[in-house]
Order: structure tokens, then sequence, then C-alpha cells
């Protein structure tokens, strides 16, 4: 992962970038909301196989916390999408114009 700063966007980037814009899914939010959720499928998956109605129900709370999580990481600016260079398109060769 690299240490740059950059600003953060106010809105999901659009133009002939915006998948790139993206940032590959590097921030804190998306690290922690696909851990938990794979916790959450495995305790479930295991809660069917041993036929555990305990274990189904930590399996769905896990899964609303999971979600909780990825919310609240969010609005905290975890998951923001970021400016880098390159990622806006403000003259002709950006846009694709030659």
């Amino acid at each position: 992962m690299s240490k740059h700063t950059y600003q953060r966007l106010s809105h999901p980037p659009t133009g002939p970038h915006a998948v790139e814009d993206l940032g590959h899914a590097q921030n804190p939010a998306w690290w922690t909301v696909m851990t938990l959720g794979i916790i959450a499928g495995a305790v479930g998956t295991w809660a069917v196989v041993v036929l555990s109605p305990v274990l189904g129900i930590v399996a769905a709370v896990l899964a609303v916390v999971t979600i909780v999580v990825g919310v609240v990481m969010s609005k905290m600016g975890m998951g923001s999408y970021t400016y880098s260079e390159g990622d806006t398109a403000t003259d002709s060769a950006s846009l694709g114009i030659k």
C-alpha cells in the first residue's frame, strides 16, 4: 500500500477514468467489511454443517454487524473516494482528444 495522501472526492467519480478512480478497494472500510463478511459466511456455513441454530443466529448477527461497521466506517471517511495524480480529465490528452 502506498503512503500517499490524496484529496477526498465529494462524490463517486465519473468520466473516462472513473473505474481507475475508485482506488481498487484500497481503503480500510472495504477490507474490514470483506474480513467480517468472510467470517460471517464461514460461521454460517459451519452452522449449516453441524445443524446449529445458535451458530446460525451468531452468523446472522455478524452479517448485520458487518453492514453497520461498513456504513459507520464509510461515514467516518475511511471508505471515501480519493483523487490521485492523473485521475481527473483536465485537458485534451487526458480526455483522449488528439
